[in-house]
């Protein structure tokens, strides 16, 4: 056990009192930050990453570090599942259509339908930074931390992927 290391942080006191709190407030939005990256099960992706930031909850400096924290984790995992989804569907097995669930219908309005669609045809690091700052409302320099790329990368991301929105989805510009 190294006590230099140790010793230079403390572990956090609030119990699970702080915990509670974020999970409380944040569940439903990182369930919704999964499902615009286009996570298939993105309850799943939330609880994931709330099992992960309590797993390190004591380790954190203070509890500020911990929505950014999660909303990296739910990002990551979004693109880990993603990535695995493409693997699995390659596979040359039979393959069983997936049905959209009730919670995914529910959310999905005819214009969100749409929206989802487009989100979904645009390149990976477009959709992440175009939900991440339209969705969760987050600036440039949050968006750059959360994907681990720098703040120049975010605008001209930011950019190219409203460019392609409006190539695809032209007609609502005017509403």
């Amino acid at each position: 056990m190294n006590t230099a290391t140790d010793s230079t942080r403390e572990p956090r006191t609030d119990g699970g009192a702080g915990f509670d709190a974020i999970f409380d407030g944040s569940f439903e939005a990182m369930r919704r930050l999964a499902f615009l990256l286009g996570a298939d099960d993105p309850e799943n992706i939330a609880q994931e990453s709330f099992v992960r930031l309590h797993a390190r909850w004591h380790t954190l400096a203070s509890a500020d570090r911990a929505l950014p924290y999660l909303r990296r984790t739910v990002v990551n995992l979004s693109r880990s599942r993603l990535r695995h989804l493409r693997v699995v569907r390659r596979a040359p097995d039979e393959r069983r259509r997936d049905v959209e669930s009730a919670e995914a219908a529910a959310l999905a309005g005819q214009d969100h339908h749409r929206l989802r669609e487009v989100l979904a045809a645009l390149p990976m690091r477009q959709r992440q930074v175009l939900v991440l700052r339209y969705w969760l409302d987050l600036d440039q320099s949050e968006i750059a931390d959360t994907l681990g790329i720098a703040v120049g990368t975010v605008k001209a991301t930011t950019s190219h992927a409203l460019a392609n929105l409006r190539k695809v989805w032209p007609e609502r510009e005017e509403s």
